[in-house]
């Protein structure tokens, strides 16, 4: 069986937020929000702890609601963590001073990467150099162990699948697509001996 790669997006997180905010208080929410754990009765799918439990090595961020997901899906199992698995910084958004919903923040960011996508920009130098990093981690893990679950976050697992792909690792199958608890698997797609 060739080496696998699964990308794991943590749990939902337990920190709550309501009413409108303005860029700094989106930086205060960003801020409880990485600070926070998972929200209260959280429980992964019986189907990814199956495949947690068969991994080689389970690995996470080394946020919260990361190391938090993680240990529910392995109970009392090794964990290591990393701040390479950790979430990229957000786009500075256009937005201001202006006060709106989370929800309004949200949509801003996503409509952000799209047209950054549309448009074909490269990411950050930084992002680039955690996700190569991150892609080179888990391809020596995997090469070690056989296969590496690691519970990550949304962004950073977009452009990590990227990174994984630019080093011939192809995905095999994603469930929920990026929805909490979703994952996504990767397997070495190179020629043996490359």
């Amino acid at each position: 069986m060739s080496a696998r790669i699964i990308l794991v997006r943590h749990g939902r997180s337990g920190h709550v937020h309501t009413g409108w905010i303005d860029a700094a208080g989106f930086q205060r929410w960003r801020d409880g929000y990485d600070a926070a754990g998972l929200a209260p009765g959280e429980i992964p799918p019986p189907a990814l702890r199956v495949l947690a439990m068969q991994a080689g090595a389970v690995v996470s961020s080394d946020l919260p609601r990361a190391r938090a997901s993680a240990e529910l899906l392995v109970p009392g199992a090794e964990i290591t963590t990393s701040p390479l698995l950790r979430e990229l910084d957000l786009p500075v958004l256009p937005l201001g001073n202006a006060r709106v919903p989370l929800a309004a923040w949200a949509l801003a960011i996503g409509l952000r990467k799209a047209y950054g996508a549309l448009r074909a920009e490269a990411p950050p130098a930084a992002t680039q150099r955690q996700a190569g990093e991150a892609a080179a981690w888990l391809i020596e893990l995997a090469a070690q162990r056989g296969s590496v679950l690691a519970v990550t976050h949304g962004w950073i697992r977009e452009v990590l699948a990227r990174a994984l792909a630019d080093r011939g690792w192809r995905r095999v199958h994603a469930s929920g697509r990026y929805a909490h608890w979703s994952a996504w698997t990767l397997t070495d797609g190179r020629p043996s001996g490359s």
